[in-house]
């Protein structure tokens, strides 16, 4: 989902017709996740066709998916177009690949106080800060400002999901890389 909205919106629309389409999914979304916790036989069907990828808390509380359009309805509304498309790239490519290597490699790992291993958040800052490389090549950032960024980004969004609140990290990953990330290209003057 969260590649499929950084590629439609670096396609070319604008922010408010950004805002306006994930706005309009995200009313969808509340509406059938309402009918589904509210409405057995709903909810049976839509397990139907969602449950594999569905977490087993999900199925009988709202899944992660309105906390996911939310915050990336106020990306592409807050930040600017970059900085919104990589905020989203973080939480479409990070934030799986540390849970992956936290489920596959995390009994290996130290475990953090919120249950994360630190092989998990390396991973997703790896990822997150070959995203921002590969990205900013793309749209021809100049190189003296690609390393900060790099790090910045990477930092930011591996780590955005150890914010000490309770607050589903589908959320948080996004906003705070996407504030962090701002002020960094604010600072380098891009």
């Amino acid at each position: 989902m969260g590649l499929l909205i950084a590629f439609v919106y670096l396609s070319g629309i604008s922010r408010t017709t950004g805002v306006l389409i994930l706005g309009f999914i995200l009313a969808v979304v509340l509406m059938l996740e309402a009918a589904r916790l509210k409405t057995p036989a709903v909810n049976e069907l839509i397990l139907r066709i969602w449950g594999p990828i569905m977490r087993t808390n999900e199925v009988s509380r709202m899944s992660a998916i309105p906390h996911y359009l939310s915050a990336t309805i106020l990306a592409v509304a807050i930040f600017p177009k970059p900085v919104a498309i990589l905020a989203t790239l973080y939480l479409a490519l990070g934030d799986p690949i540390a849970s992956l290597f936290g489920i596959l490699y995390g009994s290996r790992s130290v475990r953090l106080k919120n249950g994360k291993s630190v092989i998990g958040t390396l991973a997703g800052i790896l990822t997150c800060m070959v995203v921002t490389v590969v990205f900013l090549k793309i749209q021809s950032i100049p190189d003296d400002t690609i390393l900060p960024l790099m790090l910045v980004g990477g930092l930011a969004g591996g780590l955005a999901e150890h914010v000490p609140m309770d607050v589903d990290d589908n959320f948080t990953i996004p906003i705070i890389s996407g504030f962090v990330l701002w002020l960094a290209f604010i600072v380098l003057g891009l």
